[in-house]
């Protein structure tokens, strides 16, 4: 795919996967879903709007209903509703 700058190989998914983006300070929620993922980030289709905060600030993707798997995350790009994310990696030693 011409313009491809993605680093890490992506999986799809047969079906999306349903999640949601929410603020890490728990003031804003956006669900949609997840289309694609890698170790570096995933595209994310978003239900509804996008909120405006979610462009400058850091947020949680959480892809699990008990919200046990969730990697905390920025806006990279955004087309539509469908934005991509990427990972903000651990500082965990």
């Amino acid at each position: 795919m011409a313009g491809n700058k993605r680093t890490a190989k992506r999986v799809g998914f047969d079906q999306a996967v349903e999640s949601v983006a929410i603020s890490a300070d728990g003031t804003w929620t956006i669900k949609g879903r997840v289309e694609d993922i890698s170790a570096t980030g995933a595209k994310f289709y978003a239900f509804g709007e996008i909120n405006a905060r979610m462009r400058s600030e850091e947020f949680f993707l959480v892809m699990t209903p008990d919200g046990k798997v969730k990697r905390r995350s920025k806006l990279i790009w955004e087309k539509n509703n469908r934005i991509g994310i990427g990972f903000i990696a651990s500082t965990n030693g």
